[in-house]
């Protein structure tokens, strides 16, 4: 219950401060993203949308690809960007197997970038378990939301630097 509550509070503070971010991407005060995590059992598929700043996201995806020269869109962008976010976003099923991930588009909108990424479940393969570690090798006090409908059942799961995988119910 008081684990619950942080984790409320929490949120609602993220959610509240990045409400008040300035348009400037080099002036946001807050290092976050927002990941919206669906399942759709009839195509055997989850969906994760993840909202992340375009200047962390370009320093991480470069930090990642040491020398090489990556332009600021297209595929070989895109190619680097699945490459960096399959790095620290999982997804595991209920008996401990990695999901492949597959993008399914990356679109930039002013000082955003909303990552697509997919992989295939089971219809019954249960509850999900999510790691999600987007930017923690860069910010200390980077903070990751991820909100789920999976199952039937709405949840949101919050992941710091050093945090494993969560079961998303």
């Amino acid at each position: 219950m008081v684990k619950d509550l942080r984790l409320v509070v929490t949120l609602g503070a993220t959610l509240l401060a990045w409400s008040a971010i300035p348009s400037r991407a080099d002036a946001h005060p807050i290092h976050s993203t927002i990941t919206e995590l669906v399942s759709d059992p009839a195509r055997g598929a989850v969906r994760a949308t993840i909202r992340v700043f375009a200047d962390d996201l370009r320093s991480a995806v470069l930090r990642s690809a040491p020398g090489r020269a990556l332009p600021a869109n297209g595929p070989a962008w895109e190619s680097a960007v699945l490459a960096y976010a399959s790095s620290v976003f999982s997804l595991q099923d209920s008996r401990g197997r990695a999901l492949p991930l597959r993008s399914c588009g990356v679109r930039r909108t002013a000082d955003l970038v909303w990552l697509c990424v997919e992989a295939g479940v089971g219809r019954d393969d249960g509850p999900l378990r999510v790691r999600n570690a987007m930017l923690c090798e860069l910010y200390e006090d980077q903070v990751n939301v991820v909100q789920g409908s999976v199952g039937g059942s709405r949840r949101s799961l919050l992941f710091v630097r050093g945090d494993g995988l969560k079961e998303m119910r």
